[in-house]
Formats: structure tokens, sequence, C-alpha cells
């Protein structure tokens, strides 16, 4: 198992590692164009990493990288971690955390967070497998929808 950050050039590979996670846990969001994958790999603040097996991409990990306005220095959201179903339970989303939490001590980020449901134990498996303190018992999910899907997309 390999373990990656994508970069520019590297739009397909990012598709197919989100069809092959995300795609099978049933989010029906629209798929991102060429322009944005390509904007997202170019921009240094977006972390895109993938677990690859000999068979192509079994897992992926989205965070984001922005100044933290109120305390001084940049905080990362761990946004998606996905792990196709016949990979799950082989510590590739604890590789994933580590191969991020690594580029973020690098990058001299103060803070890394991410949120799950209570019940996703999975997922609070892989946090605390990586030294993520819990913050919390619930977790609530809130959404602006500004925009419906493929609103100002050709």
């Amino acid at each position: 198992m390999k373990i990656r950050r994508a970069t520019t050039g590297e739009e397909e590979l990012w598709r197919k590692a989100v069809a092959n996670t995300l795609a099978l846990e049933g989010q029906q969001s629209p798929a991102a164009t060429a322009a944005e994958l390509a904007e997202g790999l170019a921009d240094p603040r977006c972390y895109l990493f993938i677990a690859e097996s000999s068979a192509g991409p079994v897992g992926l990990l989205s965070a984001y990288r922005f100044p933290d306005v109120t305390t001084g220095g940049h905080l990362v959201y761990l946004y998606d971690i996905a792990v196709n179903d016949k990979h799950r339970g082989k510590g590739v989303a604890t590789r994933l955390i580590q191969a991020l939490i690594a580029c973020c001590e690098a990058d001299g980020v103060r803070l890394v967070w991410a949120g799950t449901e209570a019940t996703n134990m999975s997922a609070r498996r892989a946090f605390e497998a990586t030294g993520a303190v819990q913050e919390g018992s619930a977790y609530i999910e809130y959404e602006w929808a500004l925009l419906r899907p493929n609103d100002g997309q050709e």
C-alpha cells in the first residue's frame, strides 16, 4: 500500500480515487470539473492524499489549510477521508491521516481537526490511533447550500 499526496496533473487519478471510495458510500454530489480538480491539485493549501494498492486507488483524504485570524498560525480541517470497503480495517485511514499530519508539521500548521458522528466508530478509531483527542461528545453538522448542483457549471 502506497500513500502519497496527489499533485498537479493527477486529476484523473483523483477522480478514480473518488469513484472507488466516496461513490461507494452513496454520495450523490456532482463531480468536480476538470478546472476545479486542477485548481485544487495546484493549491498548496489543499492536502489531497491517495492510498494506492496494486489495483489502483483504494482510499483518499482531503483537507484544507487556512490562517487562524483569531489566535494566529494556520489550521487544517480534515474534510473527507474514505477507504474502499474491501480495504477497511487494514490501517489505510490511519496511514492517510499520518501522511496529512507529517505534511502539516512540515508546513508549520498549529492545529488539525475533523468531525464525525459519535456513532462512526471506524473514523473515531482512526483519529484516536493517530493521536487525536476527542473534543465534545456529539457532532451536529449544518450546511448552507448556496448553489444548487451544477449551478454556475457548464
